[in-house]
């Protein structure tokens, strides 16, 4: 980890939130940039490994072709949930910026703490969650543009 720039909160924009001192909304941020970091670090590592690339003009037999195609799929589920949370950390280092960390994006009430200290980046209360499930498994999702992390 020679060359990894040491965390700053000077390099973010950091807003007043009603619900968390300074030093908790740093603390936080501290989390989202680590493990922005974490993925970041781990997609760059699986691109440089090659398991994403698959060439069926090798001399390969089906057997080989198919465990290779598997294994490829599989990287590429992966990278593809990678991103999606890359997306929510951006989305939650945002709200850290504009005020909006630690609220419910679905009522506006804020989210428990300790909830965030599991997973910062969750967009809603546990509350609102489970109703947004149910919904999308009655078929009545009329949130279904909203992430399901």
């Amino acid at each position: 980890m020679g060359n990894k720039k040491e965390f700053d909160a000077t390099d973010f924009d950091i807003a007043e939130n009603e619900f968390f001192t300074k030093e908790e909304l740093i603390s936080f941020l501290k989390v989202l940039v680590d493990e922005k970091d974490k993925l970041l670090e781990k997609t760059k590592s699986t691109l440089n490994a090659g398991t994403i690339q698959l060439d069926s003009n090798e001399m390969m037999d089906e057997v080989d072709l198919a465990a290779a195609t598997v294994e490829q799929n599989l990287s590429l589920r992966l990278l593809d949930r990678d991103n999606q949370q890359l997306a929510e950390i951006e989305h939650a280092i945002a709200k850290i910026g504009n005020g909006e960390f630690g609220l419910c994006e679905g009522t506006g009430e804020p989210i428990p703490k300790r909830r965030l200290e599991l997973s910062p980046w969750t967009r809603y209360s546990v509350k609102h969650k489970e109703k947004l499930e149910k919904s999308r498994k009655v078929g009545r999702g009329a949130n279904d543009d909203e992430p399901v992390f």
